[in-house]
């Protein structure tokens, strides 16, 4: 199915199996354009408690990820993220698109987590959930924060 002009990838909001209730709001029975029309994104601002997490996957090939957003913009249908939405209430559909949470203290997170006592340089893989370079990163420059602190540890780091 193929998203109607101006629209990224998804075409719908999708019900989101972590809520009892879910509403679904059907352009054709409105005359006005419906929220999920709108191409704007709107940014939620995230105090996160941590930013580094390990990976206890064996099939991923990374033992450590840091994510300085959720969602992303550029809204590829394919995404595997996109069912991490869900954990915040949104959908992995329009939502992950259109509502991208920020984590404006990931620089100072990754600060205290590299000054850990024991901390042994395994390399962390930014964006291993989403993309750390979609244009929020134009307006926000965490990813740039997260690579000029590596880079004055002397942390290994990959992109995902």
């Amino acid at each position: 199915m193929k998203p109607p002009p101006g629209r990224r990838g998804a075409a719908i909001n999708t019900d989101n199996k972590f809520l009892r209730n879910s509403y679904d709001a059907h352009e054709w029975l409105v005359d006005e354009p419906s929220d999920l029309q709108a191409t704007r994104t709107r940014f939620l601002e995230e105090h996160a408690r941590q930013l580094v997490n390990e990976v206890k996957s064996p099939d991923v090939g990374m033992l450590w990820s840091a994510n300085p957003y959720q969602g992303c913009e550029h809204g590829c249908t394919y995404c595997y993220a996109r069912n991490t939405h869900e954990y915040w209430g949104l959908s992995a559909g329009v939502d992950f698109e259109q509502t991208i949470i920020v984590k404006k203290n990931a620089p100072d997170l990754l600060r205290r987590f590299l000054d850990k006592p024991g901390w042994d340089g395994t390399p962390i893989s930014l964006s291993g959930n989403t993309d750390c370079y979609q244009p929020a990163e134009q307006k926000f420059r965490i990813t740039r924060k997260l690579l000029e602190i590596c880079m004055a540890y002397r942390q290994p780091v990959s992109i995902i």
